[in-house]
């Protein structure tokens, strides 16, 4: 074995994608689950969900093989559409209208699959020192203005259909989803979960 040592991948400085507006189209929903979450001294226990969107305009090279790819940025969002929950204020924003009252008894997240949007980006400093990137808002894109084709076939994973696109999901998204009593319930390895409460949080529509 060698003695020589060096920094590895885990090293390498994270590409950000620069702060402002920018075309993005969805690439995956995600089904997390229930997640627990501790917040100001309090546990919380919430169904969460997962959007990943593609920056077709913004590039990095991963793997020298496949060339230079786009950045991908995700959110987590509770499974709500509860009046001031933040994923129904981004879908509304994304849409370009309101839901409807017969919209809010059941709106099916695969219809944001491969739609584009303009998805607003913030830095922020951690206490670490280190600099991340984070979608603060998405919305419409606005009119005559296009996005690029979609580089990543966009695609959706739930546990109820569970192991359809397992194979897809990066290894810290499977250790959030295995983690849920969804996910250990339909692995046999837990009784049904209880049901939590949920915590509150252009004309032409595309979805």
């Amino acid at each position: 074995m060698s003695l020589i040592v060096s920094k590895n991948d885990n090293d390498k400085p994270r590409t950000l994608v620069p702060e402002g507006p920018h075309v993005a189209r969805c690439t995956a929903v995600i089904d997390l689950g229930t997640q627990t979450q501790e917040y100001k001294g309090e546990t919380k226990k919430n169904k969460k969900i997962l959007i990943s969107w593609e920056f077709p305009e913004i590039t990095a090279v991963f793997d020298k093989e496949t060339g230079e790819q786009p950045l991908g940025r995700s959110l987590h969002y509770n499974a709500s559409l509860h009046e001031k929950s933040t994923l129904r204020k981004h879908l509304a924003a994304w849409r370009g209208r309101q839901f409807t009252d017969k919209e809010l008894e059941g709106f099916d997240l695969k219809n944001v699959l491969g739609v584009p949007c303009l998805a607003t980006v913030m830095h922020k400093k951690k206490l670490d020192g280190t600099v991340t990137d984070r979608i603060d808002n998405i919305s419409a894109l606005p009119k005559g203005l296009k996005c690029p084709d979609a580089v990543n076939e966009a695609y959706c994973s739930s546990i109820e259909n569970h192991p359809t696109n397992w194979d897809r999901l990066p290894d810290w998204v499977k250790k959030q989803i295995e983690e849920s009593p969804e996910y250990k319930q339909a692995a046999g390895t837990a009784p049904a979960p209880v049901n939590q409460e949920q915590e509150q949080e252009t004309d032409d529509c595309p979805f």
